[in-house]
């Protein structure tokens, strides 16, 4: 039987670092840290207040009548309790308001981004459309 060369032994140790992430290169900002996206989380809050609807229970007017049912809709919680996104508390979801602004990314006014219109879809917009664009109410 051949002997293996010293180097077989090292090299198959560096492969199985790196595939398992040891080595690699360092992650970038981009990396995403594991909580929804803007997106993620607005459609998240689309189901939300579908659910709500569809139950015939009351649009919240504050984030403490959504925890009841957090663990369903984790993402729209998230969303909400870190600020990434603002809810247009007590509006609720409409099929013929698709024009109106009910969520959005926090800083769509200023820099453009995700919103939920009022008819459940989620869109980008640039900041002066999201400026000009009525809010639901």
């Amino acid at each position: 039987m051949k002997a293996l060369s010293p180097v077989v032994p090292i090299v198959v140790v560096a492969v199985a670092l790196q595939s398992a992430g040891c080595g690699g290169a360092p992650q970038s900002e981009g990396t995403p840290t594991g909580g929804p996206t803007a997106k993620q989380s607005l459609e998240d809050l689309a189901r939300l207040l579908d659910h709500l609807k569809n139950e015939n229970k009351k649009m919240p007017a504050k984030l403490a009548q959504i925890e009841p049912i957090e663990p369903a809709f984790p993402g729209a919680y998230l969303g909400l309790v870190q600020g990434n996104i603002v809810y247009l508390w007590g509006a609720p979801l409409n099929p013929s308001a698709g024009h109106k602004v009910l969520a959005y990314e926090k800083d769509a006014a200023a820099e453009g981004g995700w919103v939920l219109m009022q008819d459940g879809t989620v869109k980008t917009m640039a900041p002066d459309e999201f400026r000009s664009a009525p809010k639901a109410k």
